[in-house]
């Protein structure tokens, strides 16, 4: 989102005159640590439309204990939103933050990704995941090989 264009925004005091944000992605990771819980940790990516401009949040979350998630650092929100004061400023960093908090706090993006895990968690147990844990898939259509190869496979 560094890369997308800026959007100056006042954050209205009410929520419900918010643009519609809605989910457009989440990953999920997991550390492969067995003194440690079943740990996942990821992102999560917001976007809302504004006039003919797209504004996004994402930021980092993990998981406290299994189905529950909080945000991983709240001072590393990612956005394209430059968030203005009441008399239309630019916020300074500290308050850009707590404006940016404002907006995650207000999405329901804790059940969107507690789906999320959950349909990792059912993937993750499934045979056919166990199985590619042991060996993996791997793909050979990426590998070119040279002509004298290609010639002493065909023979």
């Amino acid at each position: 989102m560094y890369s997308w264009p800026k959007f100056d925004w006042k954050v209205p005091d009410e929520s419900n005159t918010w643009p519609d944000f809605v989910h457009a992605q989440t990953t999920v990771s997991r550390d492969f640590n067995p003194s440690e819980a079943d740990v996942h940790h990821g992102d999560t990516v917001w976007v809302a439309k504004v006039g003919s401009m797209t504004i996004g949040v994402g930021w980092e979350w993990t998981e406290l204990r299994t189905g529950v998630v909080m945000l991983r650092d709240p001072n590393n929100i990612v956005t394209n939103v430059r968030f203005l004061d009441s008399d239309f400023g630019v916020e300074g960093e500290l308050n850009g933050i707590v404006s940016a908090n404002r907006v995650t706090h207000t999405l329901p993006w804790q059940e969107t990704v507690a789906t999320v895990l959950a349909a990792t968690r059912a993937n993750e147990s499934s045979p056919k995941a166990e199985v590619a844990k042991i060996r993996p898939h791997r793909t050979t259509a990426h590998i070119r090989r040279s002509a004298t190869s290609r010639q002493a496979a065909a023979a």
